[in-house]
């Protein structure tokens, strides 16, 4: 049984606020979009409504943490 992803999303926010930035949320379809502004820059990451494995989780947390940290997500 898959995860809900809306456990993600809350990580994200909580991980987006905890740095000191405002997130929006926005539904769209098969994605989750997240967005905040940094330095007059705007950050989006796209989260799937239904990640396939364990390793697309991993994945999300992983360009989240780039974006985080002014590496670009890449």
């Amino acid at each position: 049984m898959k995860r809900p992803n809306n456990e993600l999303v809350r990580e994200a926010v909580k991980a987006v606020t905890a740095h000191g930035f405002v997130p929006i949320v926005r539904n769209g379809g098969k994605h989750v979009k997240l967005s905040w502004t940094s330095g007059g820059r705007r950050h989006v990451l796209v989260i799937s409504r239904s990640p396939s494995s364990q390793r697309a989780r991993m994945k999300s947390r992983a360009v989240l943490r780039r974006l985080l940290n002014g590496n670009g997500g890449a």
